[in-house]
């Protein structure tokens, strides 16, 4: 009889943080611009509509989001296609009658910022101790478990409501919207791209809710749920291409561009020194790879985008941004931004960096050379205590700049 491997992995201890404060961000997919933040300036009737995501075409249907965006200085082109789901609709022809069930309407939705959150607050979850497992024929699919109540309850603790049909719903979206992320330039008409698909797939490729949905929120958010993390999440996690971030600043950055331009800032400070030099960024930049929708009037679009910079300013992030306008007569058309990081964001970059640097050193001990293991490292469980117990150690040391051997016994 053959045996099951182990379902642990080096890869998913190393991948858990205690500390409550962080996350961990994964470059490349967490930069793509993947949410549609829809903008609020038309018509009042459609607002609950738009700030669902959800943008209906004159041919009923909604079409792709097709955008490009650039990213350590390679183009990419992104899809993002919508997923359709089922929600309840009004009641044919009046009143409905006591206890018939409601009349279900098919819509096609894209995920927004309340999937955002969601998302976020999955990834805090996902790094909580034996969180996370491994499954798949060839053990490299990474599955996490949990409940709907712990996502309602950790979005309590960082000031965020949802119900649990909320939840529900926001997963439901991030499994079924489909992303796709290409590189290189969108080709000209007629010419065929030369550019390879990074991924094809969406947030969540494997969702399994247990619950009713027709049970109330409490009754409905306790039992066990699983998903599937897609192949580009599952590769950064195997690689250890993932780095700490500050969740806490995260979860209180009310704008979804501050997050990104937080995200942005932290993969730009990632190998500076001491003496980190100020970024220079443009709101055209901003506009066009934070994903967030151009308001009818320029000037409207320049002020959300110049409150996403401030945001950072308020919050501690950044020392300052200074401003250089570009005007057309007295309009202005254009925004430059020079941000100063401040001396606490750049003690959470260099956090994160001693924290990636701890992981690497910990994988070669154990695989014994300098490249990347072509898979998952399987662990025994006590092997798994013995890692937590060296990083936990190695870390506190690093933080008091005393050295401390990695065989330690």
């Amino acid at each position: 009889m053959t045996k099951m491997a182990p379902t642990s992995a080096a890869q998913l201890i190393l991948f858990e943080l205690e500390d409550r404060s962080q996350s961990h961000l994964i470059a490349l997919y967490d930069l793509a611009p993947r949410f549609v933040f829809v903008s609020r300036d038309n018509d009042a009737k459609d607002k609950t509509a738009r700030d669902k995501g959800e943008l209906v075409t004159k041919d009923s249907f909604i079409k792709s989001v097709r955008r490009e965006f650039s990213f350590r200085g390679r183009n990419y082109r992104l899809t993002v296609q919508p997923a359709r789901i089922d929600r309840n609709g009004p009641p044919r022809g009046g009143e409905r009658a006591p206890g018939a069930p409601p009349d279900l309407v098919e819509v096609e939705i894209f995920p927004s910022e309340r999937e955002q959150v969601v998302e976020q607050v999955v990834r805090r979850l996902a790094m909580d101790r034996s969180r996370l497992s491994l499954t798949g024929e060839n053990r490299d699919k990474v599955q996490m478990r949990f409940s709907l109540y712990e996502i309602q309850r950790e979005l309590r603790a960082v000031n965020h409501t949802l119900s649990i049909q909320d939840i529900r719903e926001s997963l439901t979206i991030l499994a079924r919207s489909r992303i796709i992320i290409s590189t290189g330039p969108t080709p000209e008409p007629g010419k065929k791209s030369r550019g390879q698909n990074i991924l094809e797939s969406t947030a969540f490729p494997v969702l399994a809710i247990r619950s009713r949905p027709d049970l109330t929120d409490e009754e409905g958010g306790v039992e066990e749920t699983y998903l599937e993390f897609n192949p580009l999440v599952s590769a950064a996690i195997r690689d250890l291409e993932f780095k700490p971030v500050s969740y806490a600043w995260l979860m209180k950055l009310k704008s979804p561009v501050s997050r990104w331009l937080y995200n942005r800032l932290s993969i730009e400070y990632d190998t500076a020194e001491d003496d980190a030099k100020p970024v220079a960024i443009s709101a055209d930049e901003i506009i066009k790879n934070s994903g967030m929708n151009e308001w009818s009037r320029l000037r409207d679009t320049l002020r959300v985008v110049t409150a996403a910079v401030d945001a950072l300013v308020d919050e501690g992030i950044l020392d300052r941004a200074d401003k250089e306008y570009t005007k057309v007569g007295k309009r202005i058309d254009a925004i430059d931004y020079l941000l100063t990081p401040s001396a606490k964001f750049l003690d959470q970059v260099r956090r994160g960096r001693r924290v990636q640097k701890t992981n690497i050193d910990l994988l070669k001990a154990i695989v014994g050379n300098v490249g990347r293991p072509d898979g998952f490292v399987p662990l025994k469980t006590t092997d798994a205590v013995e890692m937590r117990g060296k990083r936990a150690r190695r870390l506190l040391a690093d933080a008091a700049q005393v050295s401390l051997p990695l065989n330690e016994d």
